[in-house]
């Protein structure tokens, strides 16, 4: 009885684990889009003696989430900027600053980066 209950406990505790570890990750960024965004991006990831932060680099602020959101406050972050400064019309994603002037034009290749575009920044 006593082996069984070890095991029962490993089991769950395992589980848990793997549930806390998937819950914590980001979601899909489409690879080449996100690396020609990032740039553009005033979100950066920041190491810090206890962990990470994000920063922003326009402002300078500095953002201490729990460990376990910090990809989920990264992506908002993120998403909250690209309503602002992304705009897609057909296969053309255009990048503007603050002040609406464009600053970069990227043609989308295929489906998966314009279901990218259209499934994270809900444009």
């Amino acid at each position: 009885m006593g082996k069984y209950l070890i095991i029962a406990f490993s089991v769950v505790f395992i589980g848990m684990g793997l549930r806390a570890f998937f819950d914590a990750q980001p979601e899909y960024h489409e690879k080449r889009v996100y690396m020609l965004l990032k740039p553009h991006i005033p979100y950066k990831l920041e190491k810090k003696v206890t962990g990470l932060r994000i920063r922003n680099t326009k402002t300078d602020e500095k953002i201490d989430p729990k460990a376990s959101d910090l990809y989920h406050v990264m992506d908002n972050l993120e998403k909250d900027w690209g309503e602002k400064h992304l705009r897609l019309t057909g296969d053309i994603l255009t990048v503007v600053d603050d002040k609406n002037q464009t600053v970069e034009t990227i043609t989308l290749q295929n489906e998966d980066e314009r279901d990218y575009i259209h499934n994270f920044f809900s444009l």
